[in-house]
């Protein structure tokens, strides 16, 4: 397994933390950053040295870019449960890769920085850091507590694990709490807040 250094924030537990995330850049790995569509500007991408913008956000313009940047690649996915993110997670993987062999970071970036770019870091550090998707999920929220792949990407990353390394290590299971299929990495949230409404709520 591959141990990433860099910094390391810990999962919020309150919704301060959680905002602040929301808005800023994370550091996945040295080579690799998240964020959300509001903190990509060109100040940022020149202060954290990026050399490669992968956008995967389709409903919005193209972010405002330095004409040095040298690789940018635009995604088209919705955050919806009827796209395909499987047909990109090698193409996304390969170039956070061939980026870093040249040196190079890269900004992955949706609209939130939630769903769809968090989803395609996923699939990146399956491929690249020998990280099981559990791992790879686990590592990515300690960095960056808001993420949450809606369960159609999760699914789809199941797939990707599965052809990759042979087993998957995530399972989609129904939850009566969310009334729905789920990952099983998400069943601790939902058993977290059931808790939280029982202890606070539940007395009449």
């Amino acid at each position: 397994m591959t141990v990433i250094n860099g910094p390391h924030t810990p999962q919020a537990d309150n919704s301060s933390q959680q905002t602040s995330k929301l808005f800023s850049i994370t550091e996945v790995a040295p080579e690799l950053l998240l964020c959300g569509a509001a903190a990509v500007n060109e100040d940022a991408l020149r202060n954290w040295n990026v050399g490669c913008v992968i956008s995967a956000a389709a409903e919005l313009p193209a972010p405002p870019l330095p004409p040095s940047l040298v690789t940018v690649l635009r995604i088209p996915l919705l955050d919806n449960l009827n796209e395909d993110i499987l047909s990109h997670l090698h193409i996304v993987a390969d170039t956070i890769n061939e980026v870093k062999t040249k040196g190079g970071r890269t900004l992955v970036h949706c609209v939130a920085g939630v769903s769809r770019s968090a989803a395609l870091c996923l699939g990146y550090l399956v491929k690249y850091h020998g990280m099981n998707l559990k791992r790879a999920f686990t590592h990515l929220r300690d960095r960056r507590p808001c993420i949450r792949p809606n369960s159609n990407f999760f699914c789809q990353l199941i797939q990707f694990e599965e052809k990759l390394r042979g087993t998957p290590s995530v399972t989609m299971v129904h939850n009566s709490a969310a009334k729905a299929v789920i990952p099983d990495v998400y069943e601790e949230d939902y058993e977290n807040t059931l808790h939280y409404i029982s202890r606070n709520y539940g007395r009449n």
